[in-house]
Protein backbone atom coordinates (compact mmCIF):
# COMPACT_ATOMS: atom_id res chain seq x y z
CA UNK A 1 0.00 0.00 0.00
CA UNK A 2 1.22 3.34 -0.90
CA UNK A 3 0.99 6.43 1.65
CA UNK A 4 -1.87 7.87 -0.03
CA UNK A 5 -4.11 4.53 1.49
CA UNK A 6 -3.35 4.97 4.43
CA UNK A 7 -3.69 8.75 4.89
CA UNK A 8 -7.07 9.12 2.58
CA UNK A 9 -8.45 6.32 5.00
CA UNK A 10 -7.58 8.17 7.83
CA UNK A 11 -9.32 11.18 6.75
CA UNK A 12 -12.27 9.41 5.99
CA UNK A 13 -12.97 7.76 9.05
CA UNK A 14 -13.15 11.44 10.78
CA UNK A 15 -15.50 12.56 8.10
CA UNK A 16 -17.84 10.01 8.62
CA UNK A 17 -17.65 10.11 12.23
CA UNK A 18 -18.55 13.96 11.60
CA UNK A 19 -22.30 13.30 12.16
CA UNK A 20 -22.69 11.65 15.07
CA UNK A 21 -19.26 12.37 16.41
CA UNK A 22 -19.74 13.35 20.71
CA UNK A 23 -23.76 11.87 20.75
CA UNK A 24 -23.59 9.33 23.80
CA UNK A 25 -27.07 8.59 23.46
CA UNK A 26 -27.05 5.05 21.08
CA UNK A 27 -30.96 5.48 21.09
CA UNK A 28 -30.44 8.84 19.33
CA UNK A 29 -27.81 7.75 17.16
CA UNK A 30 -30.32 5.14 16.38
CA UNK A 31 -33.12 7.79 15.31
CA UNK A 32 -30.98 10.06 13.37
CA UNK A 33 -29.39 6.77 10.88
CA UNK A 34 -31.90 4.37 11.32
CA UNK A 35 -30.42 2.95 7.67
CA UNK A 36 -27.17 2.76 9.44
CA UNK A 37 -24.48 5.48 7.97
CA UNK A 38 -23.90 5.30 4.45
CA UNK A 39 -22.16 8.94 3.75
CA UNK A 40 -20.95 11.78 4.93
CA UNK A 41 -23.29 13.90 7.24
CA UNK A 42 -23.83 17.47 9.17
CA UNK A 43 -22.82 17.24 12.53
CA UNK A 44 -26.02 16.34 14.68
CA UNK A 45 -24.21 17.47 18.05
CA UNK A 46 -23.63 20.98 18.91
CA UNK A 47 -19.89 21.21 18.79
CA UNK A 48 -19.06 21.55 15.20
CA UNK A 49 -20.95 25.07 14.53
CA UNK A 50 -20.43 25.66 10.81
CA UNK A 51 -19.41 22.39 9.53
CA UNK A 52 -21.22 20.73 6.95
CA UNK A 53 -21.49 17.29 5.59
CA UNK A 54 -17.78 16.36 4.18
CA UNK A 55 -16.15 18.50 6.63
CA UNK A 56 -13.38 16.99 9.38
CA UNK A 57 -13.65 17.48 12.92
CA UNK A 58 -11.20 19.56 14.70
CA UNK A 59 -9.00 16.53 14.65
CA UNK A 60 -9.46 15.92 11.29
CA UNK A 61 -8.08 19.86 10.71
CA UNK A 62 -5.59 19.58 12.77
CA UNK A 63 -4.18 16.36 10.75
CA UNK A 64 -4.54 18.76 7.87
CA UNK A 65 -2.34 21.04 9.38
CA UNK A 66 0.28 18.55 9.44
CA UNK A 67 0.34 17.41 5.79
CA UNK A 68 0.30 20.80 4.86
CA UNK A 69 3.20 21.37 6.97
CA UNK A 70 5.42 18.39 5.67
CA UNK A 71 4.31 19.46 2.57
CA UNK A 72 6.00 22.58 3.17
CA UNK A 73 8.85 21.56 5.04
CA UNK A 74 10.95 18.27 6.09
CA UNK A 75 9.10 17.15 9.59
CA UNK A 76 10.71 18.73 12.46
CA UNK A 77 8.78 19.28 15.81
CA UNK A 78 9.92 23.00 15.76
CA UNK A 79 7.55 23.37 12.23
CA UNK A 80 5.31 21.35 13.49
CA UNK A 81 4.93 23.51 16.74
CA UNK A 82 4.69 26.23 14.25
CA UNK A 83 2.05 25.23 12.21
CA UNK A 84 -0.04 23.73 14.61
CA UNK A 85 0.35 27.12 17.02
CA UNK A 86 -0.74 29.04 13.57
CA UNK A 87 -3.96 26.69 13.08
CA UNK A 88 -4.73 26.95 16.69
CA UNK A 89 -4.82 30.49 16.76
CA UNK A 90 -6.82 30.70 13.29
CA UNK A 91 -9.15 27.86 13.43
CA UNK A 92 -13.14 28.64 13.91
CA UNK A 93 -13.27 24.69 14.74
CA UNK A 94 -14.03 23.41 18.43
CA UNK A 95 -10.66 23.73 20.55
CA UNK A 96 -11.06 20.90 23.19
CA UNK A 97 -9.34 21.55 26.82
CA UNK A 98 -5.97 19.79 25.38
CA UNK A 99 -5.75 22.76 22.48
CA UNK A 100 -6.31 25.26 24.84
CA UNK A 101 -3.72 24.59 27.54
CA UNK A 102 -1.31 23.29 24.81
CA UNK A 103 -2.32 27.14 23.08
CA UNK A 104 -1.62 28.65 26.44
CA UNK A 105 1.45 27.53 27.37
CA UNK A 106 2.88 28.19 23.56
CA UNK A 107 1.82 31.59 24.14
CA UNK A 108 3.20 32.35 27.47
CA UNK A 109 6.42 30.55 25.89
CA UNK A 110 6.40 27.27 27.38
CA UNK A 111 6.61 24.41 24.74
CA UNK A 112 5.16 22.18 27.17
CA UNK A 113 2.36 20.09 26.80
CA UNK A 114 -1.57 19.90 28.52
CA UNK A 115 -1.95 17.10 30.55
CA UNK A 116 -4.80 15.52 28.72
CA UNK A 117 -5.69 12.11 28.94
CA UNK A 118 -7.41 11.79 25.34
CA UNK A 119 -6.53 9.93 22.65
CA UNK A 120 -7.01 12.45 20.18
CA UNK A 121 -3.56 13.46 20.44
CA UNK A 122 -2.13 10.00 18.62
CA UNK A 123 -5.09 10.54 16.37
CA UNK A 124 -2.96 12.69 13.56
CA UNK A 125 -0.33 10.45 12.86
CA UNK A 126 -1.11 9.35 9.54
CA UNK A 127 0.50 12.42 6.87
CA UNK A 128 3.84 11.06 8.65
CA UNK A 129 3.67 7.77 6.54
CA UNK A 130 3.93 10.26 3.39
CA UNK A 131 7.75 10.88 4.27
CA UNK A 132 8.91 8.96 6.94
CA UNK A 133 9.29 5.29 7.48
CA UNK A 134 10.65 2.69 10.58
CA UNK A 135 12.28 4.36 13.79
CA UNK A 136 11.82 7.94 12.54
CA UNK A 137 8.64 7.32 12.08
CA UNK A 138 7.83 6.30 14.89
CA UNK A 139 9.61 8.56 16.87
CA UNK A 140 7.61 11.63 14.99
CA UNK A 141 4.66 10.00 15.81
CA UNK A 142 5.75 10.49 19.78
CA UNK A 143 6.53 13.47 19.29
CA UNK A 144 3.81 15.14 17.31
CA UNK A 145 1.37 13.55 20.17
CA UNK A 146 3.62 15.16 22.83
CA UNK A 147 3.01 18.61 21.70
CA UNK A 148 -0.18 18.79 22.27
CA UNK A 149 -1.34 15.88 25.13
CA UNK A 150 2.14 14.82 27.74
CA UNK A 151 0.12 11.84 28.81
CA UNK A 152 2.32 9.08 28.71
CA UNK A 153 -0.49 6.29 27.62
CA UNK A 154 -1.39 8.91 24.75
CA UNK A 155 2.46 8.95 23.36
CA UNK A 156 3.09 4.92 23.41
CA UNK A 157 -0.53 4.98 21.72
CA UNK A 158 0.87 6.63 18.91
CA UNK A 159 4.15 4.40 19.02
CA UNK A 160 1.58 1.37 18.81
CA UNK A 161 -0.88 2.40 16.15
CA UNK A 162 2.37 3.38 14.10
CA UNK A 163 4.31 -0.24 14.77
CA UNK A 164 0.60 -1.82 13.71
CA UNK A 165 0.32 0.06 10.75
CA UNK A 166 4.22 -0.26 9.74
CA UNK A 167 3.44 -4.28 10.25
CA UNK A 168 0.67 -4.62 7.97
CA UNK A 169 2.30 -2.46 5.24
CA UNK A 170 4.92 -4.84 5.24
CA UNK A 171 2.43 -7.69 5.05
CA UNK A 172 1.46 -8.99 8.52
CA UNK A 173 -2.53 -9.43 8.91
CA UNK A 174 -4.23 -7.53 11.79
CA UNK A 175 -4.17 -9.98 14.23
CA UNK A 176 -0.44 -10.56 13.71
CA UNK A 177 0.35 -6.51 13.71
CA UNK A 178 -1.37 -6.02 16.89
CA UNK A 179 0.60 -8.62 18.73
CA UNK A 180 3.72 -7.28 17.30
CA UNK A 181 2.83 -3.78 18.35
CA UNK A 182 1.63 -4.74 21.76
CA UNK A 183 4.97 -6.88 22.48
CA UNK A 184 7.35 -3.87 22.71
CA UNK A 185 8.18 -1.92 26.08
CA UNK A 186 6.01 1.37 26.79
CA UNK A 187 6.49 3.60 29.13
CA UNK A 188 2.79 3.92 30.18
CA UNK A 189 0.74 1.50 27.75
CA UNK A 190 0.06 -1.48 29.11
CA UNK A 191 -0.68 -2.59 25.59
CA UNK A 192 -0.79 -6.32 26.41
CA UNK A 193 -3.71 -6.02 28.46
CA UNK A 194 -5.91 -3.60 26.86
CA UNK A 195 -5.03 -5.62 23.37
CA UNK A 196 -6.62 -8.97 25.29
CA UNK A 197 -9.89 -6.93 26.47
CA UNK A 198 -10.15 -5.68 22.69
CA UNK A 199 -10.24 -9.28 21.12
CA UNK A 200 -12.62 -10.19 24.34
CA UNK A 201 -14.62 -7.31 22.96
CA UNK A 202 -14.50 -8.15 19.32
CA UNK A 203 -15.61 -11.68 20.08
CA UNK A 204 -19.29 -10.54 21.60
CA UNK A 205 -21.76 -7.72 20.59
CA UNK A 206 -19.32 -4.67 20.20
CA UNK A 207 -22.25 -2.60 21.01
CA UNK A 208 -22.52 -3.96 24.55
CA UNK A 209 -18.80 -4.25 24.82
CA UNK A 210 -18.58 -0.19 24.26
CA UNK A 211 -20.62 0.46 26.72
CA UNK A 212 -18.69 -1.51 29.04
CA UNK A 213 -15.69 -0.22 28.38
CA UNK A 214 -17.12 3.28 27.43
CA UNK A 215 -17.26 5.90 24.91
CA UNK A 216 -15.68 8.77 26.18
CA UNK A 217 -12.35 10.36 24.51
CA UNK A 218 -9.83 9.20 27.36
CA UNK A 219 -6.87 6.68 26.24
CA UNK A 220 -8.56 4.09 28.99
CA UNK A 221 -11.57 4.18 26.62
CA UNK A 222 -10.92 4.76 23.35
CA UNK A 223 -7.69 2.82 22.72
CA UNK A 224 -9.11 -0.71 23.37
CA UNK A 225 -12.59 0.38 21.80
CA UNK A 226 -10.78 1.28 18.33
CA UNK A 227 -8.28 -1.74 18.44
CA UNK A 228 -12.12 -4.17 18.80
CA UNK A 229 -13.51 -2.31 16.18
CA UNK A 230 -10.38 -2.94 14.02
CA UNK A 231 -10.57 -6.90 14.80
CA UNK A 232 -13.87 -7.46 14.48
CA UNK A 233 -13.92 -5.78 11.01
CA UNK A 234 -10.76 -6.49 9.59
CA UNK A 235 -12.06 -7.61 6.46
CA UNK A 236 -14.40 -4.55 5.69
CA UNK A 237 -13.33 -1.14 6.16
CA UNK A 238 -15.92 0.24 5.27
CA UNK A 239 -18.36 -1.75 7.12
CA UNK A 240 -15.47 -0.94 10.31
CA UNK A 241 -15.33 3.25 9.95
CA UNK A 242 -19.39 3.20 10.11
CA UNK A 243 -19.81 0.96 12.64
CA UNK A 244 -17.07 3.17 15.09
CA UNK A 245 -19.49 5.91 13.89
CA UNK A 246 -22.69 4.78 14.96
CA UNK A 247 -21.09 3.62 18.41
CA UNK A 248 -20.96 7.36 19.15
CA UNK A 249 -18.55 9.28 21.95
CA UNK A 250 -15.68 10.23 20.82
CA UNK A 251 -15.64 8.51 17.24
CA UNK A 252 -13.46 10.66 15.36
CA UNK A 253 -10.89 9.78 17.94
CA UNK A 254 -11.17 5.96 17.69
CA UNK A 255 -11.67 6.33 14.23
CA UNK A 256 -8.54 8.09 12.59
CA UNK A 257 -6.26 6.00 13.97
CA UNK A 258 -8.60 2.95 12.68
CA UNK A 259 -8.25 4.20 9.47
CA UNK A 260 -4.78 4.36 9.05
CA UNK A 261 -4.58 0.60 10.28
CA UNK A 262 -7.27 -0.54 8.17
CA UNK A 263 -6.14 1.92 4.80
CA UNK A 264 -2.75 -0.20 5.35
CA UNK A 265 -3.79 -3.39 5.04
CA UNK A 266 -6.83 -2.52 2.42
CA UNK A 267 -6.62 0.48 -0.04
CA UNK A 268 -8.79 3.00 -1.00
CA UNK A 269 -9.92 0.68 -3.70
CA UNK A 270 -12.12 -0.96 -0.26
CA UNK A 271 -14.13 2.03 -0.17
CA UNK A 272 -17.22 4.05 -1.96
CA UNK A 273 -15.64 7.07 -4.90
CA UNK A 274 -18.11 8.65 -3.45
CA UNK A 275 -16.12 9.10 0.05
CA UNK A 276 -12.79 10.95 -2.08
CA UNK A 277 -15.19 12.95 -4.47
CA UNK A 278 -17.44 14.41 -1.69
CA UNK A 279 -14.52 15.31 1.06
CA UNK A 280 -14.12 18.79 1.04
CA UNK A 281 -10.56 18.62 1.49
CA UNK A 282 -10.09 16.07 -1.43
CA UNK A 283 -8.12 18.21 -3.83
CA UNK A 284 -6.11 19.95 -0.97
CA UNK A 285 -4.50 16.41 0.57
CA UNK A 286 -3.79 15.41 -3.29
CA UNK A 287 -2.00 18.44 -3.79
CA UNK A 288 -0.35 17.90 -0.47
CA UNK A 289 0.52 14.32 -1.56
CA UNK A 290 1.61 14.87 -4.43
CA UNK A 291 4.57 17.26 -3.48
CA UNK A 292 5.78 14.96 -0.78
CA UNK A 293 5.94 12.20 -3.46
CA UNK A 294 8.05 14.44 -5.73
Amino acid sequence: MTPRDLIFSSFYADAISLGPHWIYDGDEIEKLYPSGLTKYDKPRSPYHVGKSAGDFTHYGEQTLALLRSLANSPWSIGSWRANWMDWAKNTKAYMDGASKRTLENLEAGLEQPSESSDLAGATRIAPLFACLDGAELIQAARAQTALTHGDPQVIDAAEFYSRAALDICGGANIDEAFDQAASHPYDGLPAIDWLAEARQAAEGDLTQAARQIGLACNVRQAFPLSLAVALKHQNDPVTALTTNALLGGDSAARGMPLGLLLGAKHGLSAYPDSWRDELIAGDEINAALVTLSA
